[in-house]
């Protein structure tokens, strides 16, 4: 008897092998395979112009401020005035002490 997991593995079995993707040829799959690397190569890192509006804090649902970023970077300092004494005074996580601290958010230019 099959247990239920080889019962719903089957079913998906079935489910893909019934699509229309197993009606491409291995030519067509190629060609959208190559299709997806140039656009994955082209637009890496890129954000949508259209999403752009949402990353100014004004559209976000920020707890801290640039200033307050660039205030983050000037204090710490390793084992002295910790990531963890940051996060407490500012009320939010290490990781997001972290985050600014390596450039990753409230990039500065």
């Amino acid at each position: 008897m099959k247990s239920v997991s080889q019962l719903k593995l089957q079913e998906e079995l079935e489910r893909v092998m019934d699509s229309p993707f197993m009606d491409r040829t291995d030519a067509q799959i190629d060609g959208q395979i190559k299709l997806s690397e140039i656009y994955r190569d082209r637009y890496q890192g890129v954000q949508p112009t259209s999403l752009e509006k949402y990353n100014d804090p004004m559209y976000r649902n920020c707890k801290l401020t640039m200033d307050q970023a660039i205030e983050i970077r000037q204090k710490y300092i390793p084992g002295v005035y910790g990531k963890k004494r940051l996060a407490a005074e500012y009320e939010v996580s290490k990781s997001v002490i972290t985050r600014i601290l390596n450039n990753q958010s409230w990039k500065t230019k």
